[in-house]
Parts: structure tokens; sequence; C-alpha cells
């Protein structure tokens, strides 16, 4: 990276998002490495420039504020109702609960994935890894670099369920491969904790701490 664009970037993050600066300059330089994982630049604008910059932190950011579940906005599709009663011999009377706990439940689903996000981040960035918050780095969720002379970014994309659409590339440009994970086996319901892909001392990842860390902060979103 040009020493030049090097100094863009930090001034603008020192001034923008100062609490973030080193993250956000770990992740500069992994895309100046790997420009086509960078967010496409708005109009008018180009990758690199100080209003690039900016764009880019208040996006991360942006992904570390608070989320709360939000319930669908669309109005139910009648004929669901139809098939719950006529196919699977739902009551009608209980139809109109149901259709609106099946509501709740997709807002829930929705969450999940964030949720699974901010856990790993928890327990990961006291570690010197970055939480590439706010879709910052295409197709990966997280991002640190080995130790010693030679650096060698480790990527990594992390899904729900074995079943969720992960990134069809699986490559970066110097030839590491994104690593990729998930929590669980949609099949089974059984966890894959035991294969995360980085062990770190000190931080134990467990479906039981996942719990704990998602009770905790949505009892906070409503106080």
């Amino acid at each position: 990276m040009g020493d030049r664009m090097h100094e863009v970037a930090k001034s603008v993050f020192e001034k923008t998002a100062p609490e973030f600066a080193n993250k956000l300059m770990v992740i500069v330089e992994f895309l100046f490495e790997n420009p086509e994982l960078a967010p496409r630049p708005a109009m008018g604008d180009s990758f690199g420039s100080a209003t690039y910059w900016e764009r880019l932190a208040g996006k991360f950011v942006r992904g570390r504020h608070p989320r709360a579940p939000l319930e669908p906005s669309t109005v139910p599709d009648t004929m669901v109702s139809l098939i719950l009663q006529e196919y699977f011999g739902l009551e009608a009377s209980t139809l109109p609960r149901v259709v609106k706990e099946h509501s709740l439940s997709m807002a829930a689903e929705n969450i999940v994935g964030d949720l699974l996000e901010r856990y790993i981040a928890s327990k990961v960035e006291p570690f010197d890894w970055v939480w590439c918050s706010g879709e910052v780095v295409k197709k990966v969720d997280f991002l640190t670099a080995s130790k010693g002379k030679a650096r060698q970014w480790i990527p990594l994309q992390i899904k729900n369920r074995d079943n969720s659409e992960n990134s069809s590339s699986s490559s970066v440009r110097d030839g590491t491969e994104i690593i990729k994970w998930f929590r669980t086996f949609s099949r089974t319901g059984e966890t894959n904790w035991g294969a995360f892909p980085e062990s770190i001392d000190n931080v134990a990842l467990s479906e039981k701490d996942f719990d704990e860390f998602a009770r905790e902060y949505l009892r906070n979103l409503r106080r």
C-alpha cells in the first residue's frame, strides 16, 4: 500500500472512528492486497479516496450498533392459513395466533446470524482478530494475520447452518483460502463448535456460552 494512501485512510479513521482506527487499518491493508473483496465505491467516488474510507468507516461502525429483531412488515399470504387449515388440520380459531407466531419466528431467525457474529467478536477481537462489521469486506466476516516475518492473512466466513448459502469463491489474491465455518447441522441440530477453524489460547467457544451471550444481549435491548 502506498504511503500516501495509508496516511489518507489513517487520517480519516482517526477523525471519524478513532476507537476503531486500528481495526480499520487492518481491513485497509487487506483490501489493498485484495481489492476484489472491497465494497464497490459510490458513483463518482474511487477506491482509496478519503470519501471512500469515510463511507467504509461509517458502515463498519453502524454494523456494531445494537440490532433488535424486527417483525416482517409484509402482510401474510392468506393462502398460508388456508393450507394450514385444509391440509394440516389446524382449527380456524388458532390460525391468527399461528400466523403471528410464524412472523415472530421469522424475525428471530433473521437475527441469529448477527448474534453469532457479535458473540464470536466478543471472544476473538481481544486476540488481534477484527470483526468486519457492516459487510466492509466481501465474503469475509473475521480477519487476522499470522505472526512472523512472512505475514499470511487468515480470512474467515461464518454461517449459522450448514445449509446456509455460502460464497462460491474461497480464495483471495495471494492464494490464501477463505476459511468457512457453520454453527449447526440443519438435519440433526447438532452444533459444530468443535470444528471452529482457529484455536486461540484462553478462548472457549461453546453453545452454552453463546446462549448466555444472546440472552444478555437481548435483555439489554429491552431495558
